[in-house]
């Protein structure tokens, strides 16, 4: 076969692997994308929450053997209650400073949080990375390569962010979410609990975060010290795709897996991480509103 034709074989391999990192990207952003919409809060330790996550599945994998389909639910439930006694505890009493004062607060808070979950971690745990070594089919097609586990991961990505969307466009509690989003105080005057609708979003958030940590270990290395740089990728995403806007986040997450992937293989893997940085300024530069914006201008 020509080198022509290897190159194609190539980039089209490096571009599914870019894929799937792209769409747990776009799962982590989506849930802090919801946090940041209602709760008006920026968790620092959002992308610890998922290195906490897949370092916790990958030890119950390597006690019970569970399939990460039932570490999900066994994961998901614990995380959700911790996430929901976090807000009520550390951030609910900062809703009554100023606005100012809260965004500081919430930001020292999780940063306080992130700091001490991974050193918490590192320590019960161990600071080596892990992941979850699920056995799995390959797929041939020509010279590309393509794991089965990969295929149902993205299925189950995309399925998610369809459930999501439709969950928060129909049911009672996601048009809730979307009026404390638009206007608290007519959200409030309609019988809506502008509080406790933050804590269940927050909660929410972190449990989406959750999922996203078992499938991350799936495919890649995880270790206790990773999330603030997750964090910053997530941040990158939903600033390209606009907060709310699920599916231009799906979009920038997908992107920036692409922009990651291609980086590391043909160039080094350490930049790789750079590109969040770098599309985030052009981005501000470019398109100050997020890519929503421009389409609707």
């Amino acid at each position: 076969m020509s080198r022509a034709f290897m190159s194609i074989d190539i980039l089209v391999q490096v571009v599914l692997s870019g894929l799937l990192l792209g769409g747990i990207y776009a799962l982590v952003a989506f849930g802090l994308s919801l946090v940041y919409g209602v709760a008006n809060i920026l968790n620092i330790a959002h992308g610890t929450f998922l290195a906490i996550s897949g370092v916790v599945a990958s030890l119950i994998y390597g006690a019970t053997g569970w399939h990460p389909l039932l570490i999900i639910p066994a994961l998901v439930v614990p995380v959700f209650i911790f996430g929901y006694l976090f807000h009520a505890a550390l951030l609910r009493p900062l809703a009554s400073r100023g606005k100012h004062e809260e965004t500081i607060g919430t930001v020292l808070i999780t940063t306080g949080a992130l700091i001490m979950l991974s050193d918490v971690a590192g320590v019960v745990a161990g600071t080596k990375q892990r992941n979850i070594p699920v056995r799995s089919e390959i797929l041939e097609f020509g010279d590309i390569f393509v794991s089965v586990t990969q295929l149902w991961i993205l299925a189950g990505i995309v399925a998610l962010t369809i459930a999501l969307h439709l969950y928060l466009k129909h049911a009672w509690f996601g048009r809730a979410v979307r009026a404390v989003t638009q206007d608290p105080l007519g959200a409030a005057i309609c019988g809506v609990n502008a509080s406790s609708a933050r804590a269940l979003t927050f909660a929410a958030g972190s449990g989406l975060v959750a999922v996203a940590g078992v499938l991350y270990a799936v495919v890649y290395p995880v270790d206790p010290y990773m999330g603030f740089s997750l964090t910053v990728r997530a941040f990158t995403i939903i600033i390209i795709g606009g907060i709310g806007n699920l599916a231009g986040t799906m979009v920038a997450g997908v992107m920036l897996g692409v922009a990651e992937s291609l980086t590391a293989f043909y160039w080094a893997p350490k930049w790789a991480p750079v590109i969040s940085v770098v599309l985030l300024l052009v981005i501000l530069v470019v398109f100050p509103r997020g890519f929503g914006s421009w389409r609707r201008t």
